[in-house]
């Protein structure tokens, strides 16, 4: 995740950009902790996956949606704001993020 987190590094004034830590149940891919504690903090998480040779692209948004879904899940499940709520931080984003090859497939969560 470094090249994410140094992609990241000109928003780094504005948050403190911390990557792969243990965060209630487990580790986000990367957590962005606003300085001013009423901006929004961020946590990410990231998946990938290959599109199929000869699919369908019904069959490849079904399985985006599901990445998705998985993401966004284990955000959830594993409580990975809870850095953000411990440093105070209120307005929070839940960001799962699944790449098809170089192409981002985004939906955001306010919390």
């Amino acid at each position: 995740m470094a090249c994410h987190v140094s992609t990241l590094a000109i928003i780094g004034d504005d948050y403190v950009i911390r990557s792969n830590r243990e965060s209630g149940e487990g580790r986000y891919d990367i957590l962005l902790i606003p300085y001013d504690k009423t901006k929004f903090g961020i946590v990410i998480e990231i998946k990938q996956i290959a599109k199929k040779k000869n699919e369908k692209e019904d069959s490849f948004i079904k399985r985006i949606n599901s990445k998705i879904e998985e993401a966004k899940n284990q955000i959830e499940n594993n409580k990975y704001f809870k850095e953000l709520i411990d440093s105070d931080v209120l307005n929070i984003i839940q960001l799962p993020i699944v790449f098809a090859g170089k192409t981002p497939y985004i939906t955001q969560i306010n919390k």
